[in-house]
């Protein structure tokens, strides 16, 4: 275990040196070890550098679910310079919006992405892994190898991921080495993470959840397997993955998860001892189901923004009640929280408010954005001390058992007619339903008033309509009964694997 070092850019090293050809990062396709990312990531440093990258400058990656996405991180950080990651499946003007609000000079890609750096405004960049320009090999031939000798400290920017949140508008998430290696630290000792553990990576890099497999993984001494998008696709495949490379830690969105389950796929898998989930709430008539499929792992509800990495957890260890939301549970080390009204006061047990967060792994602020910034954080004063506290934007409420429950987030909450509604509680109704196999509240207009709809996905052809409000009448209040059902196969989900309701929105308005 990596317990000395201060900085994610080190990271590698210590494996490197004590244990050369362990296996740090492979796929279906190739593997590395860690002596191998060591040295691959020193040249590629040594390269930015002799290219006028400088500490603190920007530079992108820009690569999909394949093993040069370590050499890019590691070798960006042993340069003193700040990851930022780009989502290939994004719009072009949205690349193009986030490379020039980060000033980004240099690009690292591959070749299959090749049509995406086509697209993308390029005049100023210098572009590494497409075909005009440079090559990977040509770093890896003629860079040296020696690590770099540079001040780099643990408050400095190590690493900054773009979310769109509910804006639309990319805003650019900074983390430091220093949170960065606290989250590292914290989820390697709460998940008990080793040496002989292999960690799945669902996630891609731009997607905050990746950085458990990334640096975690490298922080404990173990091995990442990075799903490539095939087998996310291809269930079946995926399972195989799981079971031939003995991954022991899954961690990935419930929709995953969910359609393991419904596509009755084997999950009691052998080697696996910790499926983590996070990024929306898991309804409990699935979970229950996963407990069942997987009764040799253990399961633990993940809450925390990108923000702030992770800051709560709770194990599930045995069946939810289907009209109960499962906790976020407990906040982790070095973490203090506040559940504050809409007076700024502190709510009483059992009330629910907005979850404010201080913790060590939490970000330094938002790229570029003042503003933002200046609404996103809370000073605590108390006893001459002032703490900042991160604004997540979530309603909680404590339990009678002392444990954090998420509500829902403040832009799901709406008013109509007067009354506020909560959408993610008509959600929870709505699943429970038996004509019900998956569903997403939202609110579209109809001659310019906002309505409450339902996109419904049924679980036999065609919807009964009627049925099901006649059944929510008995179940729901009046207010909170959608006025529009809408028949859809498949709810559509964003890169990171969320309901996307923006859509939605769009496409039944009017």
């Amino acid at each position: 275990m990596n317990s000395t070092s201060q900085l994610l850019s080190e990271l590698i090293a210590i494996g490197a040196k004590e244990t050369p050809n362990k296996i740090a990062f492979k796929s279906a396709e190739s593997q590395i070890s860690y002596q191998e990312l060591e040295s691959r990531s020193n040249q590629l440093a040594n390269w930015l550098v002799e290219n006028q990258v400088k500490k603190g400058d920007r530079v992108g990656i820009l690569i999909e679910k394949n093993v040069f996405t370590a050499y890019a991180i590691y070798g960006i950080l042993k340069a003193g310079a700040v990851l930022v990651a780009l989502d290939p499946s994004q719009p072009s003007e949205r690349l193009n919006t986030i490379i020039a609000d980060c000033n980004i000079k240099i690009v690292l890609t591959i070749p299959s992405h090749q049509r995406i750096i086509d697209q993308i405004d390029t005049q100023n960049l210098l572009v590494v892994g497409s075909h005009q320009g440079v090559s990977w090999d040509t770093i890896f031939q003629l860079a040296s190898n020696p690590p770099l000798d540079l001040d780099i400290e643990p408050s400095d920017l190590a690493y900054i991921l773009y979310t769109s949140g509910s804006t639309g508008e990319p805003k650019g998430i900074v983390h430091t080495h220093s949170s960065g290696m606290a989250y590292a630290r914290q989820s390697t000792l709460l998940y008990e993470v080793s040496e002989n553990d292999t960690i799945g990576n669902v996630a891609s890099l731009h997607f905050d959840q990746s950085t458990f497999g990334y640096f975690s993984a490298m922080y404990a001494g173990c091995t990442t397997y990075i799903f490539n998008t095939s087998e996310l696709v291809m269930l079946g495949s995926f399972c195989e993955a799981v079971r031939a490379n003995g991954i022991t830690i899954l961690y990935s969105v419930p929709s995953l998860f969910i359609s393991l389950i419904e596509g009755g796929f084997d999950l009691d898998f052998p080697s696996l001892r910790w499926i983590k989930y996070g990024g929306e709430s898991f309804p409990p008539i699935k979970l229950n189901e996963l407990l069942k499929k997987a009764p040799n792992s253990k399961i633990s509800n993940v809450y925390g923004p990108a923000e702030v990495n992770q800051c709560t957890y709770f194990t599930i260890s045995k069946p939810i009640e289907a009209d109960k939301e499962v906790p976020i549970g407990q906040v982790w080390e070095n973490t203090s929280y506040l559940i504050l009204n809409s007076e700024g006061q502190q709510v009483a047990p059992g009330e629910q408010g907005e979850f404010l967060v201080h913790s060590v792994t939490m970000m330094s602020g938002y790229w570029n954005n003042e503003t933002l910034n200046q609404k996103s954080f809370y000073i605590d004063r108390k006893e001459g001390k002032e703490v900042n506290y991160y604004r997540t934007g979530d309603y909680v409420y404590l339990n009678k058992n002392n444990e954090l429950v998420f509500v829902g987030r403040m832009d799901r909450q709406v008013k109509i007619n007067g009354y506020r509604i909560e959408l993610g509680a008509i959600e929870q109704v709505l699943i429970q339903c038996p004509e019900v196999k998956d569903v997403a509240v939202f609110t579209c207009k109809s001659n310019g008033m906002r309505e409450l709809c339902a996109a419904i996905v049924p679980k036999e052809k065609p919807l009964d309509n009627n049925s099901l409000r006649k059944r929510l009448i008995k179940l729901l209040p009046k207010t909170s009964i959608p006025k529009h059902f809408f028949e859809v196969q498949s709810l559509p989900h964003s890169v990171n694997g969320k309901v996307h309701y923006r859509k939605l929105e769009k496409q039944f308005s009017n």
